[in-house]
């Protein structure tokens, strides 16, 4: 058995699909390597919906949550957490000014959600279990700084809301969509500093991993500086155009446990 890779793994649309469809393939080779190697998830949802993945690969390494903007390990306290935020008055703001182009929004400080209506065509986004939900206008109800915000909007206000917070905050906070049925689109405000790529370099340098033994798995334009920081970048099938730019290697599908076959493969000819 080949060890001491660290491994980063991002979850939605690479191990897991539609939020609670799991690759077991994939998650039980992961959990069998992961006695010589460093397992890492790397994903954009909180700790709170990222905990049960955690718990059945039985790891007990750092975590990297909403896409780098925390990053800790729940079993390791010496290990040093991060936070990255943006203010507060970003999303108050952007309601005040942009409010007619938003559906819906909301933003997270730990496991504290607040959502600005309720509205059951944001529900699946919110990954509430385990989270405490506020709902009202954040001028009112938010009292700190959050990790970033997730807008819900039709998809003809994508390059007005794009341009209004391009113009604004001068490169400090950043917004990108991922489409949604019927002409929606989801955004995520967040803060330029927030990386995958920086995050797993933090690990990386914790445990004095060298750069030829970490190896990166993602599918979306948020995965793009994951596999930067990683020798061996692996893009699955189902991937974001841009992704197949950065990667080295592209793997099967989700659904056809890319993960799995690249690992025993990569693996197998060392």
């Amino acid at each position: 058995m080949n060890k001491d890779f660290l491994i980063a793994i991002d979850l939605d649309g690479t191990v897991v699909t539609d939020f609670d469809k799991y690759d077991y393939k994939s998650l039980r080779y992961l959990k069998k390597i992961s006695r010589n190697n460093i397992i890492v998830i790397a994903t954009g949802r909180p700790y709170r919906s990222t905990k049960p993945i955690y718990e059945m690969l039985e790891i007990n390494t750092p975590i990297i949550n909403y896409n780098g903007a925390m990053v800790h390990n729940p079993n390791d306290y010496l290990f040093p957490k991060s936070t990255i935020t943006i203010s507060k008055d970003v999303i108050i703001d952007l309601l005040k000014e942009k409010g007619d182009a938003i559906i819906n929004v909301f933003c997270e400080v730990e496991d504290e959600i607040y959502l600005w209506k309720k509205d059951d065509q944001i529900k699946p986004y919110l990954h509430a279990d385990g989270g405490t939900l506020l709902i009202g206008n954040p001028e009112e109800i938010l009292n700190n700084d959050p990790n970033g915000a997730i807008i819900y909007a039709e998809a003809k206000w994508q390059q007005t809301l794009y341009d209004y917070i391009t113009a604004k905050y001068n490169n400090e906070v950043h917004l990108r969509f991922w489409p949604l049925a019927n002409d929606f689109v989801l955004g995520e405000v967040y803060n330029a500093k927030t990386s995958k790529g920086q995050a797993l370099k933090k690990i990386a340098h914790y445990y004095r991993i060298p750069d030829k033994k970490i190896i990166a798995f993602g599918d979306g334009h948020n995965d793009i500086d994951l596999l930067q920081a990683a020798t061996i970048s692996v893009a699955m099938a189902n991937s974001h155009p841009k992704l197949f730019a950065v990667a080295k290697y592209i793997t099967k599908s989700v659904q056809k446990h890319g993960v799995y076959y690249f690992l025993k493969k990569y693996f197998h000819k060392l």
